[in-house]
């Protein structure tokens, strides 16, 4: 087995774990991600959750760019660079007190949702294709 076969195959593997990665940027997680971080207090990690939201989109994107190198498929990769930028504006950008921006991140979240799932069965149709 090559090098090659060998990276096809982790690839295969991991990618669709890596694209899940962009879960993580939902705002529902934020709610209680930042109540855990205050109840053990650590609240001051809250000011850095800008930049873990970041980070789970950058990974999400790397898992879809993967997943979209395997299935060709290019729909579900733009749905979630469309969600996560509508995502991280409405929540980060137009910062409101209450819940003012929710249409905006709110539509983010539920495209990065459907990406997810669109991602999914893309590389399910791939996988079982290639295996026959």
């Amino acid at each position: 087995m090559s090098i090659q076969e060998i990276g096809k195959k982790f690839a295969t593997k991991v990618s669709p774990v890596l694209g899940a990665g962009a879960v993580g940027a939902c705002p529902l997680c934020w709610v209680g991600s930042a109540s855990l971080l205050t109840y053990l207090g650590l609240g001051a990690l809250v000011t850095a959750w800008i930049w873990l939201v970041l980070g789970f989109i950058i990974i999400g994107v790397i898992g879809f760019v993967l997943d979209f190198r395997s299935h060709r498929n290019i729909r579900p990769l733009l749905l979630l660079i469309a969600g996560s930028v509508l995502l991280y504006v409405g929540r980060y950008v137009f910062v409101a007190k209450d819940l003012g921006y929710w249409p905006i991140w709110g539509t983010g979240a539920i495209l990065i949702v459907v990406a997810i799932v669109l991602n999914r069965k893309e590389f399910r149709k791939h996988t079982s294709n290639t295996e026959s």
